[in-house]
């Protein structure tokens, strides 16, 4: 009896098509996990500059350029304090922004590898997760009888009263967010997360995010005003971790959060107001 050659079982092949998940030969389709690099020393320059600006209050040193106090002074010889701030802001991000872009870009850039799985959910996730947001800072807030909006807010509201819908954007939905999220997630968690537990990280991360917002709206410290600045710094590291420490996607979601605030205040506020 003439034997019939067996084939022989073909050798396994990872990512082969035909094989269900899970069996031998069949790799997992692992999320994209990204590498933020090791700390550089523009990562230090930066972060010093960071503080120097923002905590020491290096940012006042451009009121010393002469004439700079006076560009802002009004007729009756008062200061169009929304002007002024917005400048000095302005050129303090400006700084930072180059900075951070020079440290950063080409994670910032690989980092938009994220969105190649599950991109539109990734996308469309985004808007809900700014609405889920909004709802939990409304429920805690007016629970507490307190006032919704951070005292940020209320300085950006006084900003659109005195400063032009563009260079706000620039600054605030652009410029600020990309920094934010370069320094207390890139490097915060990212980076940081080398050396320490990424949930301790995270902890991290969001205390000092709301902290500094503290500190720039002049130390006054509340319970209920730090719940926005917490929604979002959980929201957003949160983020963050789960798309594989994306700094574009936490950029994005800082950015949508900012350009909803910054186009509420120029549009609807006035209508509001008027309405009264």
């Amino acid at each position: 009896m003439t034997d019939i050659p067996r084939q022989a079982p073909p050798t396994p092949h990872h990512g082969q098509p035909g094989i269900p998940p899970g069996w031998p030969g069949r790799r997992p389709q692992d999320r994209i996990v990204l590498d933020p690099g090791k700390p550089s020393w523009m990562d230090l320059v930066t972060v010093l500059a960071y503080l120097l600006i923002f905590i020491l209050g290096g940012a006042v040193l451009v009121t010393l350029i002469p004439g700079f106090r006076e560009q802002f002074t009004q007729p009756d010889g008062s200061l169009n304090e929304g002007s002024f701030t917005f400048t000095i802001n302005l050129i303090s991000y400006t700084v930072l922004t180059v900075l951070a872009l020079i440290a950063c870009w080409r994670p910032f850039v690989d980092s938009l590898r994220t969105f190649k799985r599950y991109g539109w959910l990734k996308i469309g996730l985004i808007p809900v997760i700014w609405f889920a947001c909004i709802m939990v800072n409304a429920a805690v807030v007016m629970s507490a009888g307190g006032d919704i909006k951070s005292a940020n807010q209320l300085a950006i509201e006084e900003m659109t009263t005195q400063v032009d819908f563009l260079p706000m954007m620039l600054v605030t939905v652009f410029m600020a967010p990309f920094v934010e999220e370069y320094i207390f997630r890139h490097l915060m968690i990212g980076k940081l997360s080398r050396w320490v537990n990424v949930w301790v990280c995270v902890g991290i991360s969001m205390v000092l995010f709301a902290s500094i917002h503290f500190i720039s709206a002049g130390f006054s410290f509340d319970p209920v005003q730090i719940v926005p600045y917490l929604t979002l710094a959980a929201a957003i590291t949160v983020a963050y971790v789960l798309t594989g420490r994306s700094l574009a996607y936490a950029t994005i979601l800082h950015v949508f959060n900012n350009l909803v605030s910054i186009v509420v205040a120029y549009t609807v506020l006035p209508l509001l107001s008027e309405g009264m």
